[in-house]
Order: C-alpha cells, then sequence, then structure tokens
C-alpha cells in the first residue's frame, strides 16, 4: 500500500498549480537590424512573467521558471528592454536603455500567446 501512495505521489514533477505554458520564440529588431541582448518579457494578468534575452541575430526564446521554456497561455503585456544595472563596484558597467519607454516602463505591446508554439517577431523604431 506504501508503495501505491508513493508511486501516485511522484508523478510528472509538475506542479499542479503551474499555469498553462506554450512555446514562445521570436525575433526582435530595432530600426530593421536585429537587436542583441534585450531582455523580452511577458507579463499575464496573474501568474509570474516568463522572460528571454536576444541573441545576436535577435532571436529569443521564453523561459518561466528556471529550465522551463514558456509563457502562460492567454493575454500578456509585453515589455523590451535593454538596460543592465552593472555591478556595484564598478558602476561603468551599466549598460544604459537604448529604446523609448513606449517599448518597456510605458509599453504598449502585448501578445496573446496560444497553446502550442507562438511566434512573435517585434520591429522596434527608436523613435
Amino acid at each position: 500500500m506504501l508503495l501505491t501512495v508513493f508511486a501516485t505521489g511522484c508523478g510528472s514533477g509538475v506542479p499542479s498549480d503551474r499555469p498553462d505554458l506554450a512555446t514562445v520564440t521570436g525575433t526582435v529588431t530595432l530600426d530593421g537590424q536585429p537587436l542583441e541582448g534585450a531582455d523580452v518579457t511577458f507579463q499575464p494578468e496573474s501568474a509570474r512573467p516568463s522572460v528571454g534575452t536576444t541573441d545576436s541575430s535577435g532571436k529569443y526564446e521564453l523561459i518561466y521558471l528556471n529550465d522551463v521554456k514558456g509563457a502562460v497561455v492567454g493575454p500578456n503585456r509585453v515589455m523590451i528592454t535593454t538596460r543592465r544595472d552593472g555591478a556595484d563596484d564598478d558602476p561603468s558597467s551599466n549598460v544604459p536603455e537604448r529604446l523609448p519607454k513606449k517599448y518597456h516602463a510605458e509599453s504598449t505591446l502585448s501578445a496573446d500567446v496560444e497553446a502550442g508554439s507562438n511566434v512573435f517577431d517585434f520591429d522596434l523604431t527608436s523613435e
């Protein structure tokens, strides 16, 4: 009987309180050029955000938690930023924001994530 309880308690290792997730990838460009090193955040209404960082070709893939890929299914506010806080002992390692506030602090971007695989490309302008 103990074996049965143990086996049913293990399950798949996926917490039952985790929301439905879907794969999200895409490309971010700024003024027509790939934007490297930007953080892309998808913030759903009532769950933790998913974040990805663009590579040298502007491509990103969202991570929900540690090694769990994806974003919450449903409407998400999207924020994209290039700002990086440097080390406390080296203020010169700070990276200033290159994007207008309409893409991060006052973001007007959104995405409706659907079950399965999603591709959201963002063509940003510096003005």
